[in-house]
């Protein structure tokens, strides 16, 4: 086998340099001097030139040898970098993160979370993005995704599976609706009003006709609608009340005139959940998910609807 560099050779040369002694480098790198003499000598035998000039006093470099010096420093320097970027993956404190969750979980602490971690973690990458309660396993399944956010009713595969946190659905009521001064209410209450739904092949819609068909009425539907900007408009316009996602109607109550009411049958109150791959995942993921964890436990049930009848 044709002999090469090395990197112990490399840097054993460069303390001889830089102590202008065998004996000072063998000292300084726990050798002995005639194996770090050994050493030197092999190497210029490989690369066929002087790299010292030996004397009683110790030695120095030749011209030669002060290149090769030159290079073994960038090179040790390049390793040692290589090596903190390693060990910085390896902690948790360099890498990437990617999260899908549905779009009630971005409404929520979520972005908070990251924020946070990204703050601890600025080297760490996140990508996130928004998908369906189905579309999220599937995607963490696969492997595209490292952590999932969603509603825990669909197929989870072979997944590890964690609770998050309680959603609130609402119903919204434009000022002035008969509905718009109650705090709370029973769905079955609903059966004489108009509403604004989502489409039934969406998972909000169909909850919302099966509980309505649970109650003994079916929905009067004046308009259907694909966003939660679109439901807040069509409701504040008049035609109807709808039922939304706490997060989503609270905070622009004021703002559409809405009355938020809140809904007092137990499917009105729906878990999230997380999941990833059994699998191990990446330090960086593994230190993301302890925190969103961590601050799902620590947050107190802070759901509390807010009626605003401006």
């Amino acid at each position: 086998m044709t002999p090469s560099l090395d990197i112990t050779t490399l840097r054993l040369f460069l303390a001889v340099v830089e102590e202008r002694s065998m004996a000072k480098a063998a000292e300084r790198e726990h050798i002995t001097t005639p194996a770090i003499s050994k050493r030197i000598v092999e190497l210029e035998a490989l690369l066929d030139v002087q790299l010292l000039h030996r004397s009683n006093i110790g030695v120095k470099p030749t011209a030669a040898g002060l290149t090769l010096a030159n290079d073994a420093r960038n090179i040790l320097a390049a390793l040692a970098a290589a090596q903190g970027k390693l060990s910085d993956y390896s902690s948790g404190a360099r890498g990437e993160v990617r999260i899908s969750a549905n779009p009630t979980s971005i409404l929520g602490s979520l972005p908070r979370d990251i924020q946070t971690f990204a703050s601890r973690y600025p080297q760490v990458r996140i990508w996130l993005d928004e998908r369906s309660s189905s579309q999220v396993v599937q995607a963490v399944a696969s492997g595209e995704t490292d952590i999932g956010i969603f509603f825990p009713d669909v197929p989870k595969h072979d997944l590890d599976v964690f609770p998050y946190q309680p959603v609130d659905r609402v119903l919204i009521a434009p000022a002035g609706h008969p509905l718009a001064s109650r705090e709370r209410i029973a769905f079955e209450e609903t059966a004489e009003f108009d509403f604004v739904l989502h489409p039934e092949a969406s998972r909000l819609g169909a909850l919302v006709v099966r509980a309505a068909a649970a109650c003994g009425f079916a929905i009067r539907c004046k308009a259907h609608v694909e966003t939660q900007e679109g439901m807040r408009r069509l409701v504040e316009a008049g035609l109807g009340v709808a039922v939304v996602p706490e997060r989503s109607a609270v905070p622009y109550a004021a703002l559409h005139h809405l009355a938020c009411v809140r809904i007092t049958d137990d499917w009105a109150r729906l878990q999230t959940a997380l999941c990833t791959r059994r699998e191990a995942l990446s330090m960086s993921a593994r230190l993301l998910l302890a925190l969103i964890r961590e601050s799902a436990s620590a947050r107190p049930d802070t759901n509390k609807t807010t009626r605003s009848n401006e």
